[in-house]
């Protein structure tokens, strides 16, 4: 990646996730990944580390910022800046000597470990002033902000400091960003999710409008391809999709926020590293099959199948793996025109007999910690081929014209046995059953809202749509009705 072509001045990864916080050594390993990619920027800021939110005022161990500082060295050596978060808008009292004193303590802690990046996360906090004291103190949340934005800039002159705002998300103006946009210091850059925590796509007239509101450059956190919360069943192996060439006009930079999956991660923001690098001519198809390759050293092919199962997300709400999509159209085709049946279920057996092999082809990735993470979903993916491939193997026997009328019904029968025997997998993959993205336009007390995009994914599973189609065509066939329960909604109506 040639980084100084890059319109963006920060570019990396900001651990900003609910979930286990990462070790030292992938730490390391990302700053290392990070750099090569031509990304500048690491911040580090889990949300379940209890020190950096729930106890923000209590400070690190000795045996931690010593770690810190190593990781700090690390970073100088290979280009990228490491920065340090906290988070204390749950409990702090931003008129209180002590907590502002314990809150100096923090940033002094990582600056004395070598820092010159700090983050105050004042996000997925109440939007009302929690303590008397401060209400007597400041007639709004915005000034209580701005004095704690402004008496960390104070003490760390040589620093650059990132707020992360209450309203973070939106490109609409409220009363608090009005007050952010007209009082704090210019020097000081303000986040953003764009239009919603999870945006699918964001627009640069949106980020116009919101840089307008806040009188610079916005810094863009993007929830991609973070899976916590909902979304822990999600494994994003997804492209990096929706964000405008012309962002750079009105963001300094983009901190995507990843998994706890750390080498899966890589995907997503290896892709994106190509969007930052060349907004203009980004191609995210391109991106994703050099990510994809890439990462799946020692089994390319396997991986490639593997990871074209799990693009699902609020950006890619596809299912997943275009080529076994195709083959499922051309056996609905066939359902629906009462011809070529078999046909085309003996395509879709060859595809699944493809991907069957996957989970034995992935013992060969050259990235082991890449295969811990992904274990889960690969026995999950494992599943939902045998049972796609069950229902093409129950279709070829009962669409033989040569097979007795017996040996037609004992093959839908196993097939409905083998269901039971292989029940749907835990892990989500060729598209969810169910999963919610909490696309949130407002967190404030009283108007906290979801926006219009889309938030609830039900019914997006292929290996579901397989089996329901086997069904549709081979009742029929063999003189079977089927019967579903009806609705929630129907038997209320039957009622009335």
């Amino acid at each position: 990646m040639n980084a100084d072509a890059s319109p963006f001045v920060h570019r990396g990864v900001v651990e900003g996730f609910y979930g286990t916080p990462y070790d030292i050594t992938t730490r390391k390993w990302w700053i290392e990944r990070l750099a090569a990619l031509g990304m500048n920027r690491y911040v580090v800021a889990p949300k379940d580390d209890p020190l950096h939110r729930a106890r923000w005022s209590e400070r690190y161990d000795p045996e931690t910022l010593a770690g810190f500082a190593s990781l700090v060295a690390h970073g100088r050596a290979h280009g990228v800046d490491v920065g340090f978060g906290v988070s204390p808008g749950l409990s702090i009292c931003a008129s209180d000597p002590d907590d502002i004193d314990a809150l100096l303590t923090k940033y002094r802690d990582f600056h004395a470990a070598g820092a010159r990046l700090f983050v105050l996360a004042l996000d997925d906090v109440p939007s009302e002033l929690a303590h008397a004291l401060d209400r007597r103190a400041f007639p709004t949340l915005a000034a209580a902000h701005l004095s704690l934005a402004h008496t960390v800039h104070g003490a760390f002159p040589d620093c650059t400091l990132w707020l992360v705002p209450n309203d973070y998300t939106g490109d609409g103006a409220t009363d608090y960003l009005a007050e952010l946009g007209t009082l704090l210091a210019p020097e000081i850059e303000v986040a953003w999710t764009g239009r919603s925590t999870l945006a699918p796509t964001i627009h640069a007239a949106e980020a116009e409008r919101r840089a307008a509101v806040l009188g610079r450059k916005l810094l863009l956190w993007d929830n991609v391809p973070v899976a916590d919360g909902p979304m822990r069943r999600m494994l994003h192996l997804g492209r990096y999709l929706g964000r405008s060439p012309q962002l750079p006009e009105h963001t300094s930079g983009i901190l995507l926020n990843p998994m706890a999956l750390a080498h899966s991660s890589w995907v997503t923001v290896a892709c994106a590293a190509a969007y930052l690098s060349d907004p203009s001519g980004f191609d995210p198809e391109r991106s994703w099959h050099d990510a994809v390759r890439q990462l799946g050293r020692g089994a390319e092919d396997a991986f490639r199948l593997f990871a074209s199962a799990h693009r699902f997300s609020p950006q890619d709400p596809d299912p997943g793996d275009s080529e076994l999509a195709a083959a499922i159209e051309g056996l609905k085709d066939g359902i629906e025109a009462g011809v070529g049946i078999q046909e085309a279920a003996a395509v879709l057996h060859e595809a699944l007999t493809e991907r069957r092999a996957v989970a034995t082809a992935l013992d060969t990735l050259e990235d082991r910690a890449l295969a811990a993470e992904i274990a889960p979903w690969v026995a999950g993916h494992h599943e939902e081929n045998r049972r796609m491939d069950a229902a093409a193997q129950a279709l070829l026997t009962v669409f033989d014209d040569a097979a007795t009328s017996m040996e037609r019904c004992s093959a839908y029968s196993v097939f409905e046995g083998s269901l039971t025997l292989h029940p749907p997998a835990t892990t989500v993959s060729y598209g969810p059953r169910r999963v919610f993205y909490p696309q949130l336009v407002s967190h404030r007390e009283h108007d906290a809202s979801l926006g219009p995009e889309p938030a609830l994914f039900t019914a997006c599973n292929r290996s579901d749509q397989v089996v329901a189609l086997a069904s549709e065509a081979c009742l029929p066939r063999l003189g079977g009705v089927a019967r579903s329960g009806a609705t929630a909604s129907a038997q209320r109506d039957q009622k009335r």
